[in-house]
């Protein structure tokens, strides 16, 4: 299950220096800059080991990861299986040691909404579960949402006022039937209830950011491998906009992985704020792809324009260039299979909301968290790592 496949913990692990954490979903958008960020946030003593687990494999080549002993992988971990996650759990050396927990373990796929429920509920009870039995000195879990919390994808059909809040009532019957967030948060409230660790929820908006393996729902992947096309098939310098009007001037937020990640650290390390709170994490205050979309095409020598008249649509531009993949990858040198492993359509519908999202990010000011940047830089961070592990030329 390791790939380091250690028989025994490291001798300067043996003693507990500092924290250990556990990181659910370590190859996903936000479990994988955790284990970055845990290195040296908030001190580069904070934490003497971190522990991360993944269902598929995540070798070191392919992971980018710092060369730093303190990090550790296994995969196959099935979260779905109980008994096994339960024993590939135990099996880890001195993970009875574990103090912090980060959960960002998610299962997009299913057939239904009922499906897609259940299976995230099944994922965080078993890891709760297993972690309850294994890891005795356990401090603080962080559960992460985000915003389907508040009944985006249900707009028009039940209440709904920006700028989003932490606040606001979980949204009604039946449509609440379809968040899974929600008893997800009740699984953690009865878990942690009497008990000597404690939780909190963990909202982002859109994610933005890097991952070494591929990412279906992931919409700096998905606009850096299309700017990039759209460039080496030369047909204008002008991209425009893929939504209309609306979509172009509605303000929303976005949540590069980094920051997410730092602040599932800090929520964590002030329990004394933050427990059974729940908070939105963003960039910064809200913004409009008006603003955002001459700046993110400038980084591919390109220029973002405004919607036409016509509304263009980049997951049909995708498709219609499918024949030019092979090529470009193979001209560029580039990873293969990153252009199938990547949703145009998740891309297009984000980009096409007409609506208002925007969060409120105040509360995680509240507790001492300001960390923020410009939007447009987190796709920018993001295109960088695209390129050095060349996914894009």
């Amino acid at each position: 299950m390791s790939d380091q496949n250690p028989a025994q913990l490291p001798e300067h692990l043996t003693s507990q220096e500092g924290y250990q954490a556990l990181v659910f979903g370590a190859s996903g958008i936000t479990g994988y800059p955790t284990l970055q960020n845990l290195l040296t946030y908030p001190t580069p003593t904070t934490f003497a080991r971190i522990i991360g687990l993944t269902n598929r494999p995540l070798s070191r080549d392919i992971s980018q990861l710092p060369e730093d002993g303190r990090i550790e992988l296994y995969s196959g971990l099935d979260l779905l299986q109980r008994e096994a996650s339960l024993s590939q759990l135990r099996a880890i050396p001195g993970i009875e040691n574990t103090t912090h927990v980060y959960f960002s373990a998610y299962a997009g796929h299913g057939s239904s909404y009922e499906e897609l429920r259940a299976t995230n509920e099944h994922l965080l009870v078993n890891a709760v579960g297993a972690v309850e039995i294994c890891c005795p000195e356990l401090r603080y879990f962080t559960l992460q949402t985000g915003g389907k919390a508040y009944g985006v994808e249900f707009y028009g059909k039940v209440p709904y006022s920006p700028p989003l809040k932490e606040s606001t009532p979980r949204i009604p019957a039946p449509y609440a039937q379809n968040i899974f967030y929600y008893p997800q948060r009740d699984i953690m409230e009865r878990a942690s209830a009497g008990k000597p660790w404690t939780f909190c929820e963990i909202r982002p908006d859109a994610i933005v950011g890097f991952v070494p393996q591929n990412n279906a729902m992931n919409i700096a992947q998905a606009l850096g491998l299309f700017l990039s096309l759209w460039k080496d098939a030369g047909e204008s310098n002008e991209v425009p906009f893929p939504g209309d009007k609306d979509a172009y001037t509605a303000l929303h937020t976005d949540t590069t992985q980094d920051i997410l990640a730092r602040f599932h650290i800090h929520a964590s390390m002030h329990p004394e704020v933050t427990a059974e709170g729940t908070f939105n994490v963003t960039d910064g205050a809200a913004t409009t792809w008006e603003r955002e979309w001459p700046q993110i095409c400038a980084y591919f020598g390109l220029t973002g324009v405004g919607p036409a008249e016509k509304t263009f649509n980049a997951q049909a531009w995708m498709d219609s260039h499918r024949s030019d993949w092979s090529a470009f990858v193979a001209k560029h040198a580039l990873r293969e299979g990153a252009l199938e492993g990547t949703s145009w359509k998740f891309m297009q519908d984000v980009m096409a909301i007409p609506f208002r999202r925007d969060y409120d990010n105040s509360r995680s000011r509240e507790v001492g968290f300001a960390e923020e940047r410009p939007h447009y830089m987190g796709y920018i961070r993001t295109f960088d790592q695209m390129r050095k592990a060349r996914i894009i030329p």
